[in-house]
């Protein structure tokens, strides 16, 4: 900013330069043309009086002389008004022109330095801390939407999987809870909570599947003692779940057998808005 000061202050010193000059020039001018007026009539009154006859008696010189005198004022005002006309007419032309050269030099200089504050003018302080503010609020909402977003997603998940986990201990303490006196209703069961490839596997088998119990005479009741959800195969629709589950056996005569263990893999998936059996494996 202060080069640009100097700048505009340098070229006004030029532009009152140049109208110096040429006021100079027009006062030079003014000069000579009085010289040469002067000059001209000096040139007139010397061929006046050697005009005059050198026998001429004084009366006739003096009133020569005097009458001499009174025809240049005439011509020397048109002269005078000539000369001031073409004076004029010369020393103006200069003088506007230097005029509006110093006017243009010193207007570009303030609409350059209006242009260079327009360009480095600064916000203020009030304007950068509203500013800020702003942007810490954008970041403080965005932040709190994307962390309700994922607080929302995780408690859906935790509600799928425990739906998951749910539909699967049924399932399998269906399939492993058998009494030889209600062989059918235990295998109807199994079929009401199975869908999928499982359910048509088993409704091959259900027949001999139900005499087995019956001569098995026995009574199995199970139970699950641990279930959860691979996260990584779990859909809105299917999940895959890993199940420890139990088997206590009980014979006719009321013997109980040593517990059986199973470790399962359950496959759940969604039939007409609910979860059931899809896919058993046991795992040794």
């Amino acid at each position: 900013m202060r080069a640009l000061a100097d700048q505009a202050e340098a070229e006004a010193a030029e532009a009152e330069a140049l109208a110096a000059a040429a006021r100079a020039r027009a006062r030079a001018i003014q000069l000579r043309r009085e010289a040469e007026l002067a000059e001209a009539k000096q040139q007139a009154e010397k061929k006046a009086v050697a005009e005059v006859p050198a026998e001429a008696e004084p009366d006739a010189t003096a009133s020569v002389e005097t009458e001499v005198p009174d025809a240049p004022p005439e011509a020397q005002a048109d002269a005078t008004e000539t000369a001031d006309d073409a004076e004029t007419g010369e020393t103006e032309e200069p003088v506007a022109e230097a005029e509006s050269d110093a006017s243009a030099d010193a207007a570009q200089p303030a609409r350059r330095r209006r242009r260079v504050s327009g360009r480095l003018r600064r916000p203020s302080w009030s304007t950068l801390a509203a500013s800020l503010a702003i942007l810490v609020i954008l970041g403080a909402l965005a932040g709190s939407g994307y962390m309700i977003k994922e607080h929302h997603d995780a408690v859906q998940q935790r509600q799928r999987a425990a739906e998951f986990v749910a539909a699967a201990r049924q399932g399998v303490v269906t399939l492993t809870s058998l009494d030889f006196n209600n062989a059918k209703q235990g295998v109807q069961r199994i079929l009401e909570n199975s869908t999928g490839s499982f359910k048509d596997d088993f409704l091959k088998m259900a027949d001999d599947f139900t005499k087995v119990v019956e001569q098995s005479k026995v009574v199995s009741q199970g139970s699950v003692q641990t279930a959860a959800v691979e996260l990584d195969s779990m859909t809105r629709d299917s999940a895959v779940v890993l199940v420890a589950s139990t088997s206590e056996v009980t014979n006719a005569a009321g013997a109980k057998q040593d517990p059986r263990n199973y470790r399962l893999i359950v496959t759940v998936a969604r039939d007409g808005g609910q979860l059931k059996i899809s896919k058993v494996e046991f795992v040794p």
